[in-house]
């Protein structure tokens, strides 16, 4: 008996520490804005492109998850710094402003997975590979969404679908609040 119970404090101090967010990664939140310190590597007008920035959704969702009511840590959005990069010698506001965006969308397809989690619960139950195909399935959604924003907005420097998209994004992430990270 003792033995198991020192193998369920280590699976619950492991699943503690796998959740902290590392300073390696910076996660979305609605009071931070990116900023030229955000990214890790500062690049000096040697790309054509203007920035870069690597995002990442992410979850753990194991056995016992399905008797969760909140799926919202279980789901994570973020930005790798390390791995991101920017032009400090021109239009640096127009960057930030497409990778914050960028960002956003990521947001709102990180809330609609918990959301579906949330509301699949009883699948999850019988086994997690289910929650693998979402995940797929997500990124897929994610990525169809960021060419339409790259095309539409021409990568962001087409100001007047610029503002329009940003509206549209600020709305999504309003009509899914109950699925942000923090609540």
């Amino acid at each position: 008996m003792k033995k198991y119970l020192i193998l369920l404090g280590l699976a619950c101090c492991a699943t503690l520490s796998y959740g902290q967010q590392t300073p390696q990664e910076l996660l979305w939140s609605p009071d931070h804005k990116l900023t030229v310190a955000d990214f890790g590597i500062r690049n000096q007008g040697a790309n054509a492109q203007l920035s870069y920035a690597q995002f990442s959704l992410d979850y753990t969702v194991g056995g016992f998850d399905f008797l969760s009511r909140k799926f919202n840590k279980k789901v994570r959005n973020v930005l790798i710094p390390s791995a991101s990069w920017i032009d400090t010698t021109r239009m640096v506001a127009r960057s930030l402003r497409y990778q914050q965006t960028l960002f956003d969308l990521g947001e709102i397809y990180a809330r609609r997975f918990r959301r579906k989690l949330a509301e699949n619960r009883k699948m999850i139950a019988r086994g997690t590979t289910i929650v693998r195909q979402w995940n797929t399935e997500i990124a897929a959604a994610l990525s169809k969404r960021r060419l339409q924003y790259d095309l539409e907005t021409r990568s962001g420097a087409d100001d007047a679908r610029q503002k329009q998209w940003e509206d549209t994004i600020r709305a999504e992430l309003t009509g899914l609040a109950p699925y942000a990270f923090d609540k």
